[in-house]
């Protein structure tokens, strides 16, 4: 082996990602488990953890946010559900969630103006009537794909804006006066487990949510303060992943990790020639995570096995509906020397199993 030294962390998963290196399980406070939820001191510890979400991310203070079961399927579910359905949607689909968040919209009758590309280049974004509400993921985390702004949406638009932004959240500073409903999960940016889903929602949104016969556990009308029993040792680990993040420099400061890990395998991509990004354009590529084309034919099953089995990287594999590729996280959680071993590493084992 050329390369002695291995990443020391082969945790390169977009989900769940790698822990921060500062949580320890013994640091979680175990408190309130086997409590009731609804018990008055640990609603109050919930609700000051949902709080010190909205000071970090810088969400206004007369939004809402909804704690909800089933991590951001459950919460965008819960959304689409509740909210949609007074106006017709623009669906914009360059990853393979958006592709289930259409789904869904058909499933309940939607007329929907979608408009998709899985080929590494953005959709028609242009002349979205102002009518209509739009839905999209900010990040595609299956393609790698990102949208830098939303200036293409103009200020007057009356619809309603909806995001997936789970692999967004935390490492870009959202608009949030923007968007009327924002959905995510814990387990990208923070490192946090995942399980419980968050909406955020806009006074605007919070006018259309719907009271109509559909699954309680899918009902923003029936929220009261959470639909279902949460698990309070993952509220915990988040409630940890927040106080680690927060001492990071916040959105500034881990964002600022994203871009030094992302240049890493920028000038990696550039030299090497078994791999090339699958996003065309480098203005839509996201900070996190990054997925490449392999650009010749591997022995793939024996180089992922050969990378899980010398701990060098577990869980790189593309999206399984994407094509064939590796799909890299460079979050905050991400140490930079490990990204560089692991390229280091990731030219040595394609050479060794190419075809």
């Amino acid at each position: 082996m050329i390369f002695k030294n291995k990443p020391s962390n082969p945790n390169f998963s977009s989900g769940p990602t790698k822990k921060p290196d500062e949580w320890r399980i013994e640091k979680l406070n175990l408190n309130f488990l086997g409590r009731y939820h609804r018990a008055s001191d640990v609603k109050i510890y919930i609700l000051k953890i949902l709080e010190k979400l909205r000071s970090i991310l810088g969400i206004p203070k007369n939004y809402k946010i909804f704690l909800l079961p089933g991590s951001c399927t459950g919460a965008m579910e819960s959304v689409i559900w509740s909210i949609l359905g007074e106006r017709k949607v623009t669906s914009l689909i360059y990853d393979y969630w958006g592709v289930e968040w259409y789904k869904n919209l058909k499933k309940i009758g939607l007329e929907v103006d979608c408009r998709k590309s899985l080929n590494g280049e953005l959709p028609n974004i242009k002349n979205i009537p102002s009518e209509n509400d739009v839905i999209f993921v900010w990040t595609g985390t299956s393609t790698g794909m990102a949208l830098p702004n939303l200036d293409f949406l103009k200020k007057s638009h009356k619809g309603l804006i909806f995001s997936d932004v789970t692999s967004s959240v935390f490492i870009y500073d959202l608009p949030w006066k923007k968007l009327d409903v924002s959905v995510f999960s814990w387990q990208k940016a923070l490192g946090s487990e995942s399980q419980h889903g968050i909406a955020v929602l806009s006074p605007r949104a919070m006018k259309r949510i719907k009271n109509i016969n559909m699954p309680k556990i899918l009902s923003l009308y029936d929220y009261d303060f959470v639909i279902n029993t949460p698990s309070l040792l993952s509220i915990s680990d988040f409630d940890l992943c927040l106080d680690i993040y927060k001492k990071k420099g916040g959105i500034d400061g881990n964002r600022k990790v994203c871009i030094e890990n992302k240049l890493v395998l920028d000038n990696w991509e550039k030299k090497t020639k078994f791999i090339k990004y699958f996003v065309k354009d480098p203005v839509y590529r996201a900070l996190s995570p990054c997925y490449f084309l392999f650009t010749q034919k591997f022995k793939s099953e024996n180089f992922f096995n050969f990378l899980h089995k010398n701990k060098i990287a577990f869980d790189i594999r593309n999206y399984r509906k994407a094509k064939p590729g590796i799909r890299i996280w460079t979050g905050p959680t991400i140490k930079k020397n490990d990204l560089i071993a692991l390229t280091n590493w990731l030219d040595w084992s394609f050479k060794k199993f190419i075809k």
